[in-house]
């Protein structure tokens, strides 16, 4: 089988959220021997170095400029959609059975003539309009928040395209699969969780009170949920002998400046680290306090990974399937988010025994490969009539009941 990957970004190294989730797919699909081609429209050009780590798993990389104009806004698409519309021309000569497609951002392709609609399966990492609403909630600053505001009803009106010409999903977060297949239940959709990205789980050694949040700090929500913490949670615990906050993320050169209002004591912040696996190391839990978002949070089910138990509000914890009180810590509030810091911090057996819940659960409900073995195998129509997709669902349906109980 040869596969077309068209992406809005190169996605190596994966050193955040959506390229963590791509490249664990290229890997996983190449793992089962398949033909994968990689085409990326995105801003950078990768190094020499990345893209040869690339070739390594793909057969083949094409790039294609993303480009605009101010009057690009003023458009009914999307600006990141709008900016991507190279994608429609670029040649496509190869003979691929499927063409997939990591998020809505690379729309333009299904306009290319070398793709025909009944190839095309779409990569759902966000509602995208609910994600760009969200971003208008988290920024403080207006222009911001009137484009991210304008973006959100572009990308409404842009899914209901979508939905005309794309009939197979593959969702990141198992809540908005339960929303998509209630709407649409004749396409051919599937929960498909994030990849796992460790062989061998991480466990923390709990010898420090390291609270760690990982996140790309140029993100509005990310900021949020910093600034939240900074101010209802983190001076709440500055009793705590040996207490740290630690902060780590890729600011894509803007710098953290926007920390400087901010109670910064027993607080250190890396910005743009080259490595992280010394972050984890040295942690003794996660927190996730966003406020706003869509999708899967990443960081969460990295944390885990890396080892370390979580704390996260209600969103950064959403489609993941993860239970509160089982697997992870959920509180909302300031005071409840600070008392389950304060007493995992305090009983490293029940902090453990978390990290060693949740580490299970993802090493038995987020079988990457295998998931897109079988979703291929139904649309190949190799199964019997009576198994296939809905087999794939049902299984994933009742682990999710399983997680929320």
């Amino acid at each position: 089988m040869n596969i077309l990957v068209v992406c809005s970004d190169f996605p190596y190294p994966a050193d955040h959220g959506g390229r963590v989730d791509t490249w664990g797919r290229i890997q996983a699909l190449a793992g089962l021997g398949w033909g994968i081609d990689l085409l990326v429209c995105g801003k950078h050009v990768p190094a020499a170095s990345d893209f040869r780590a690339a070739r390594a798993w793909v057969n083949d990389i094409k790039l294609c400029d993303r480009k605009s104009s101010p009057l690009d806004i003023l458009m009914p698409e999307p600006l990141q959609v709008r900016s991507r519309d190279a994608l429609r021309t670029v040649p496509i000569d190869g003979d691929y059975d499927y063409v997939l497609l990591e998020g809505d951002y690379v729309y333009p392709v299904l306009d290319n003539p070398g793709i025909r609609a009944e190839q095309a399966i779409l990569r759902v990492h966000n509602d995208e309009s609910a994600y760009f609403k969200s971003l208008a909630r988290s920024t403080g600053q207006i222009l911001h928040k009137l484009y991210y505001a304008m973006e959100s009803l572009k990308f409404a009106g842009l899914q209901r395209k979508l939905q005309k010409r794309v009939t197979k999903y593959l969702f990141i977060s198992s809540k908005e699969y339960d929303s998509f297949v209630t709407r649409h239940p004749q396409a051919e959709s599937l929960f498909l969780p994030p990849p796992l990205t460790r062989e061998s789980f991480a466990r923390s050694r709990f010898d420090t009170k390291h609270v760690v949040f990982i996140g790309s700090l140029f993100m509005p929500n990310n900021r949020e949920a910093i600034r939240w913490y900074l101010d209802q949670v983190h001076p709440k615990l500055l009793d705590i002998p040996g207490y740290r906050f630690v902060i780590a993320g890729n600011s894509r050169g803007m710098g953290v400046e926007w920390l400087n209002s901010q109670r910064l004591e027993g607080v250190y912040v890396h910005d743009t680290p080259a490595n992280l696996d010394e972050i984890y190391a040295k942690g003794y839990l996660f927190v996730n306090p966003m406020r706003n978002g869509a999708g899967v949070k990443l960081k969460t089910i990295e944390a885990i990974q890396n080892g370390l138990p979580v704390v996260s509000t209600t969103v950064g914890s959403e489609g993941t399937g993860l239970r509160n009180g089982l697997h992870i810590r959920v509180e909302d509030e300031p005071a409840a988010f600070c008392r389950a810091v304060r007493e995992l911090l305090s009983e490293p057996a029940a902090a453990d025994s978390l990290l060693q819940a949740s580490q299970q659960f993802i090493r038995e409900r987020y079988n990457h490969k295998e998931t897109l073995k079988t979703y291929f195998r139904y649309l190949e129509r190799t199964y019997s009539p009576e198994r296939g997709i809905s087999d794939v669902k049902s299984a994933h349906q009742h682990s999710v009941r399983d997680a929320r109980g």
